[in-house]
């Protein structure tokens, strides 16, 4: 994500999106009644004589206050909807359209007020974070998923079926080095139960030396999906401990860690609101799908001095901290 332009004092910031997670963090930074400012394409209606014709649809600046937003992954886009507050001439006002934000536009938000965990996002969307690829092995398949700030994506399975004889297990590494060269990544961790990993990392030491610099190798217990959330949670390689799911899910495991031993920590409405007013909130935690319910709280917590973390539920820890409520705190002191 790219910030061309930023001005706090008028509330404006102009962005350039250049990848899905820049959409990713744009539609957690996103409220209703933000005005959206872009280029969009619209059908114009035409006057001639007393009827109204419908004309083509040609490009226009638009200024929309936002209303509803969705993102779709499976399209890469973030679709802005509301009430069109300035445009060209042959535009009716208040009349509802459609913005939709891919990789490669350009958009002006104008807020009210901006708030701190906003710019933070921001941020962290401008500074550039290196897509990580895992590879689940053992004797039997290889799982393959990539981590980045918009969550975990599980993207194939390389099956050892008439590999699983010693002699060929080669043709078995051999299907497994393919698939990770066709993706091109530059951070790769090899994990697993047993010793497959570290044959894998053999057989590629001999096939490519240069992909041997990129990989980081890692125990697991098992493979497919939970051996993914396993190496988030436990991995000792700095770039998946830095991602933003580990983030997330190291300020939840903290979090369950001092609820379970009676420690400084605060979960629930009531609670966490008598912690966030009496100044004892040092990080208040708010689920992704609870930030328009605590509002409230996240400013009252950020005027206190506290830092607001977002956590979303599209990871393990995340769901399991919506499932607790999805707003708690860790605190400064006992109150």
């Amino acid at each position: 994500m790219q910030i061309i332009r930023k001005n706090l004092r008028e509330g404006k910031v102009k962005l350039k999106i250049h990848t899905l997670d820049d959409i990713w963090h744009l539609q957690k930074i996103l409220e209703p009644g933000d005005l959206v400012t872009a280029v969009t394409r619209r059908k114009v209606a035409l006057k001639r004589g007393q009827e109204i014709e419908e004309g083509d649809r040609k490009p226009m600046l638009l200024t929309l206050e936002v209303e509803k937003f969705d993102f779709h992954k499976d399209t890469g886009s973030l679709r802005i909807t509301g009430p069109i507050k300035s445009g060209p001439e042959e535009v009716q006002l208040s009349s509802y359209h459609t913005v939709s934000i891919r990789p490669g536009s350009e958009l002006e938000i104008r807020k009210k007020e901006w708030k701190r965990h906003m710019l933070q996002r921001m941020e962290q969307a401008r500074t550039k974070k290196a897509m990580i690829f895992i590879c689940m092995v053992d004797r039997d398949q290889a799982n393959f998923a990539e981590l980045r700030e918009s969550g975990v994506e599980m993207l194939g399975t390389v099956k050892a079926g008439e590999y699983s004889d010693d002699e060929s297990r080669d043709s078995y590494y051999q299907e497994i080095l393919d698939y990770i060269k066709k993706k091109k990544f530059q951070h790769i961790v090899v994990a697993g139960p047993g010793f497959e990993r570290e044959n894998l990392y053999d057989y590629i030491k001999e096939k490519d030396r240069d992909m041997v610099g990129k990989i980081t190798l890692q125990r697991a217990y098992s493979v497919g999906k939970s051996g993914v959330n396993e190496v988030i949670k436990s991995s000792a390689n700095k770039i998946v401990r830095e991602s933003r799911v580990s983030r997330e899910t190291e300020y939840v495991e903290e979090l369950f860690r001092r609820i379970k031993t009676d420690g400084l920590a605060a979960y629930g409405p009531e609670e966490t609101k008598r912690a966030v007013d009496m100044g004892a909130a040092e990080t208040l935690l708010v689920s992704d799908e609870k930030t328009k319910e605590y509002r409230e709280m996240m400013d009252n917590a950020e005027k206190m001095g506290g830092n607001v973390v977002v956590v979303s539920s599209d990871h393990e820890a995340g769901e399991g901290f919506l499932h607790l409520g999805g707003i708690a705190a860790l605190l400064r002191f006992r109150f």
